[in-house]
């Protein structure tokens, strides 16, 4: 083991946890943690010029925390309110929906693709999860990863306002891709080009789910081949 890494892992759980609160990010300890996970696969770039873009900012928590732990990046963040009080001299601010292909193309019109990580924390429908997929992914570089948070709405019986069912779930579409299941890459929100292009450029999915407070925090990573 490389005794500079394990020294290293664990500051992106920490940082989180200094984060964590109102108004603040969720993917802590304390809450989701999420960042357990991501800091196995992020943490080669922590150091390096990469480009992330994220959706949903609400209070500004997740976009703070990418701000510390990578020190080199370019960040971009996405969400239906003008955010631009948060906007630095590495982070910027745009107003899309997430749900209108129109307006996240015209995102990437402005400010290119070429991104290493690309996160869905916006509002978690089956609808904004998978057209957001369809759209984004292509613009993922190679090798590099798409996070979609939260998909624990999926499950009916603990998020009924979601109103996920068996045919527009985006957590089981995805597990039918993990088994092979035909139709391998399905949604009643993509077009045909899109869920060809997801089937043919995904290298791997890691769908990550945990128990917290006897709810289920689910998330799941994406890595482009």
């Amino acid at each position: 083991m490389n005794p500079t890494v394990s020294v290293n892992l664990g500051q992106l759980a920490s940082l989180a946890r200094l984060e964590s609160g109102a108004d603040c990010t969720d993917k802590g300890a304390l809450d989701h943690n999420f960042v357990e996970i991501y800091e196995k696969f992020f943490f080669q770039w922590r150091e390096e010029p990469i480009r992330i873009l994220e959706i949903g900012i609400y209070g500004g928590g997740s976009l703070e925390l990418w701000y510390k732990y990578f020190s080199k990046a370019s960040m971009f963040g996405i969400d239906i309110d003008p955010k631009q009080g948060m906007d630095n001299d590495r982070v910027q601010t745009f107003v899309a929906d997430q749900s209108n292909r129109n307006q996240l193309q015209k995102f990437i019109d402005i400010n290119g693709g070429d991104f290493d990580i690309i996160i869905d924390d916006g509002g978690h429908t089956m609808e904004q999860q998978q057209i957001s997929l369809g759209c984004l992914f292509p613009y993922v570089k190679s090798g590099g990863y798409y996070v979609i948070e939260d998909l624990h709405t999926s499950l009916p019986h603990i998020w009924p306002t979601f109103k996920a069912t068996p045919e527009t779930s985006t957590l089981t579409m995805l597990e039918n891709f993990v088994r092979g299941t035909p139709p391998i890459m399905f949604s009643r929100y993509m077009r045909p080009y899109e869920m060809s292009d997801l089937q043919n450029n995904i290298d791997f999915v890691i769908i990550n789910s945990r128990i917290r407070n006897d709810n289920r925090s689910i998330t799941c990573l994406l890595k482009k081949k």
